[in-house]
């Protein structure tokens, strides 16, 4: 690969002419400033774990699974597995006090990466330990896999310079990042250093980065958004990016705010869960005493965005100098590397019955989905197809989005079927290998809507209905529904599909007459709504809404649950 056209070469530059330029600020859950990194600084420790990979006997194309807190030994690490043309496989670190929930995924992804060791900081590692010695007398607990460890935060420089690895070319993997599904069954994208380099120079153009971008950001640092996105994108010189931790934002919203106020942020990004949480979560005194007028892109991104959330949003933030038209909806996944389409402009009020039946006709007061903008990458292309036939839809038709672009990725790790089913599928009279995202989505105006998961409809009595409107209807049904404690998905009974609805309360010890109220509302306001029969509703505490690390709901996990006998 030609040095010029690879994301470490615009790092060399930077070390070249900037040296003593701040490149990443991690801020505490006080939203002060913790640690500022350089880019010489940067270059410095990389450089360090990047020889002790070596030492350690890391080879080229050798996996290291990376373990760590949010902070800045995640990024160093990356960085020097990057320099030493070590692939990153970068995991959500397990919790020591549950091991039980969280080493199954874990496990998982070892055993299909078949990494060399893993990477971790010293203070996770102590952790881990002594996770590990407490469930020794428990053998219903899994075990971590017989690796080795490596603590980065202890690497010493080595006496020479390290010499950086280059791509040998476009197609080689620069990182194995896993996806959000099956934990049993976990699926590694492979993400090539052609992919990253034209994601992030695509990104730095559609988003106006640069030497004067500020960003501030909480998203996890693990998947796609967070990784790419905000770290490698920065190391590619956009920027100075102020990071906070997922669990600061969570704890205290308030804290993203103060920084993006301080520092005079220029862009941000997050779920759309997060702006809800934002409004609930801050007051109209310190909506006030915040200065949010810098702020030129506001990206809601990695899960489906409501307009009903945009609205309140910017209603409440008006005061901050926040403008409207600094809102980008985007829409992406990791098979994609990040984005597939930016910058949305458009909310369609569509006949939620026609919907349902695949066809988009606008009308009033109807279902308002957000677009997601438009496919900008100078090579790409989407297609809206019919799932089943793998026909091209009609225009104003619902189907599966298919995309091709240079930031596809290359494939599944060791999986060669599921690569050739999800990766390379044809459209007829077009010989263009595409990528099945699995989304149901349209094309109006050139800009894309999404609609739903595929695998996530639910069909009942050949009625189609996305889980979004379901949960969309009931959110709101009773004072006592925790906002974002939703899930809607069908199972198999002997009379066909049958509605299943999970519900978390606010209450942390809810009485059975709570229970049975909440469901009750649940039932009579879907019924109201769109004239469908639930089957069950869950009531429970958090945490029975299963999600990812980023926030997005796991549908179909909360489904196995439900089906092996979850207890509430």
């Amino acid at each position: 690969m030609k040095t010029s056209n690879s994301l470490l070469s615009s790092f060399r530059v930077l070390c070249d002419r900037e040296p003593a330029r701040p490149m990443f600020t991690f801020v505490d859950d006080r939203g002060r400033d913790e640690e500022t990194i350089t880019v010489a600084g940067l270059a410095d420790s990389a450089a360090t774990i990047a020889a002790s990979l070596r030492a350690w006997g890391f080879q080229p194309g050798d996996r290291a699974v990376l373990v760590y807190p949010p902070g800045p030994d995640f990024v160093r690490a990356l960085v020097g597995c990057l320099l030493a043309g070590v692939v990153p496989v970068p995991v959500y670190p397990p919790n020591p006090v549950r091991l039980k929930q969280d080493l199954v995924g874990f496990n998982g992804i070892v055993e299909s990466s078949e990494p060399h060791a893993v990477l971790t900081n010293s203070a996770y590692d102590r952790a881990r330990t002594v996770g590990a010695v407490t469930g020794l007398f428990d053998r219903s607990k899994p075990s971590w896999p017989r690796l080795r460890w490596h603590r980065t935060d202890r690497c010493r420089p080595a006496g020479a310079p390290f010499e950086w690895h280059e791509p040998s070319s476009a197609d080689e993997p620069a990182l194995l990042q896993y996806t959000s599904g099956s934990t049993s069954a976990p699926k590694g994208v492979v993400i090539t250093h052609g992919n990253l380099s034209q994601e992030v120079r695509t990104n730095a153009t559609d988003l106006g980065l640069g030497d004067g971008t500020r960003g501030v950001f909480w998203v996890p640092q693990y998947h796609d958004l967070g990784l790419i996105s905000v770290i490698l994108s920065t190391l590619a010189g956009n920027g100075h990016t102020y990071v906070l931790s997922p669990l600061t934002f969570l704890q205290h919203p308030s804290v993203w705010f103060d920084v993006m106020s301080r520092v005079k942020a220029t862009h941000t990004a997050a779920p759309n869960f997060a702006f809800d949480l934002a409004v609930r979560k801050t007051t109209p005194a310190q909506r006030a005493e915040w200065d949010l007028s810098a702020l030129r892109v506001v990206m809601s991104a990695a899960e489906p965005i409501r307009a009903a959330t945009v609205d309140a949003f910017y209603t409440a933030f008006g005061p901050t100098g926040l403008r409207r038209d600094s809102f980008y909806p985007a829409y992406g996944l990791a098979e994609h590397t990040v984005s597939v389409s930016m910058g949305g402009k458009l909310v369609l009020s569509l006949d939620p019955v026609a919907l349902r039946a695949g066809n988009v006709k606008i009308t009033e007061n109807g279902t308002r989905l957000v677009g997601c903008g438009r496919m900008t990458k100078p090579d790409g292309r989407i297609r809206i197809v019919d799932p089943e036939s793998l026909l091209p839809c009609g225009p104003d038709q619902v189907g599966e989005v298919w995309v091709s672009s240079g930031t596809k990725a290359l494939g599944y790790h060791g999986l060669d079927e599921e690569t050739r089913r999800a990766f390379h599928a044809r459209v007829d009279g077009d010989d263009t290998p595409y990528l099945r995202t699995g989304d149901l989505g349209f094309l109006h105006e050139g800009e894309l809507f999404i609609t739903g998961r595929h695998k996530d409809v639910i069909i009942v009595n050949g009625r189609n209905f996305y889980p979004e409107d379901i949960e969309d209807a009931v959110r709101d049904s009773h004072p006592g529904i925790r906002p974002g404690g939703l899930a809607s998905f069908s199972v198999s009974g002997d009379d066909g599909e049958r509605l299943v609805i999970f519900v978390e309360c606010n209450e942390k010890k809810a009485d059975d007459e709570l229970r049975a109220e909440i469901a009750d509302a649940v039932r009579r306001r879907l019924y109201t709504t769109h004239q469908l029969a639930c089957d069950d509703v869950l009531v429970g505490r958090q945490g029975l809404v299963l999600k990812t690390t980023s926030g997005k709901v796991r549908r179909r996990a909360c489904r196995q649950a439900y089906v092996e006998g979850v207890s509430v």
